[in-house]
C-alpha cells in the first residue's frame, strides 16, 4: 500500500500561500513598540521643555531638538555640550522602527512576489532579505536627516521646521520626479532561482527598491523624523504613504495627496502638538 501523507494543517498552508504574514507580523511588533517607546520617552519631552530657554526671536532651543529625536532632548538640561553617541544612535534606532512600523507594509506586495516566484524552501529567506536591503535604505536615509538636523543651527521653531518640510513634502507630490520614483517602486527585477546569486539578488532589489520608495516618500518621513513622537501627524502620514504604494494607479491621484499635505502642514504651522 502506498502511504499517504499527512494534511498539513491549515496554519501551516496559511504560511506557505500568505509568506508575507511574517513581514506584516514584523510591522505590528513595530508599531507595539513604537507606541511603547513613546509612552516610555515623554517623560524625556517633558524634561526639555522645563529646561528650554528661549532666544532671541522667540526660537526655544530645547523644543526643536525634543521634536528632532525623543532620546537627544536629554542633553539640553546638560548645557551647550555636543549630544552624546549614545542618544543620537538611540534615536537612530528609535527612527528604524518606526520606519519598519510605517514603511515595511508597503512593500509587501513586492516582498510576496519575490517569496511565491522562488523556490519553496526559499520563500521567507527570499522576502526576508529583500525587507532587510529595504529597510537599510530607510535607516541610512533617517541617520542623514537626523544627522542634518543636529548639526544645522535651527532658526525656526519645530512647528515651522515640520510646516515648511510638508510643504515640501507637497509640492514634490506634483512633479515629475516623484511620478518616476513611485513608478520605479512598481518595478521588479527577476531573481535567481537559488544559491548565493539568489540572496544577492533579493538583497540588491531590496536596496533599489527602498532606493525609488525613499525618493518617492522621503519628504513626508523628514517631516517625521523632525516629529517622531506626533501621533496625529504619524496616523495621518501612514495611510497617505500606504495608499501611495498600493493603490493601483496611484500616480494617477498624487495631486489628492498633496492637497493632503497642505492641510496637515496648515495645521502644523498652526500650533498642533509635536511631542
Amino acid at each position: 500500500m502506498t502511504a499517504v501523507a499527512p494534511r498539513p494543517s491549515a496554519w501551516r498552508r496559511t504560511q506557505w500561500m500568505h509568506p508575507e504574514l511574517s513581514l506584516l507580523a514584523v510591522a505590528a511588533v513595530a508599531w507595539l513598540a513604537v507606541i511603547a517607546g513613546h509612552t516610555v520617552l515623554a517623560r524625556f519631552h517633558v524634561a526639555a521643555q522645563h529646561c528650554s530657554a528661549p532666544l532671541p526671536g522667540g526660537v526655544t532651543v530645547g523644543h526643536h531638538h525634543a521634536a528632532v529625536g525623543p532620546a537627544l532632548a536629554m542633553h539640553q538640561c546638560a548645557g551647550p555640550h555636543p549630544v552624546s553617541a549614545w542618544a543620537f544612535l538611540t534615536s537612530v534606532v528609535l527612527w528604524s522602527i518606526m520606519a519598519t512600523a510605517m514603511m515595511l507594509p508597503t512593500a509587501v506586495p513586492a516582498a510576496r512576489s519575490i517569496a511565491l516566484n522562488g523556490k519553496w524552501k526559499r520563500r521567507q529567506r527570499g522576502q526576508m532579505l529583500f525587507a532587510a536591503g529595504y529597510l537599510a535604505v530607510w535607516s541610512v536615509a533617517g541617520l542623514v536627516v537626523l544627522t542634518i538636523g543636529w548639526l544645522v543651527v535651527p532658526v525656526t521653531t519645530a512647528s515651522q521646521a515640520v510646516a515648511g518640510v510638508l510643504a515640501v513634502a507637497a509640492w514634490w507630490e506634483v512633479t515629475r520626479w516623484k511620478r518616476r520614483c513611485l513608478l520605479a517602486c512598481h518595478r521588479m527585477r527577476s531573481i535567481p532561482p537559488d544559491g548565493r546569486a539568489a540572496d544577492t539578488a533579493c538583497i540588491r532589489e531590496g536596496l533599489r527598491n527602498g532606493v525609488w520608495c525613499a525618493g518617492a516618500c522621503g519628504p513626508m518621513m523628514t517631516a517625521m523624523a523632525l516629529a517622531p513622537h506626533a501621533w496625529w501627524l504619524m496616523l495621518t502620514l501612514s495611510p497617505v504613504v500606504a495608499a501611495e504604494k498600493l493603490v493601483t494607479k496611484a500616480v494617477d491621484h498624487l495631486r489628492v495627496f498633496a492637497a493632503v499635505l497642505v492641510v496637515v502642514a496648515a495645521v502644523a504651522a498652526a500650533g498642533a502638538p509635536l511631542t
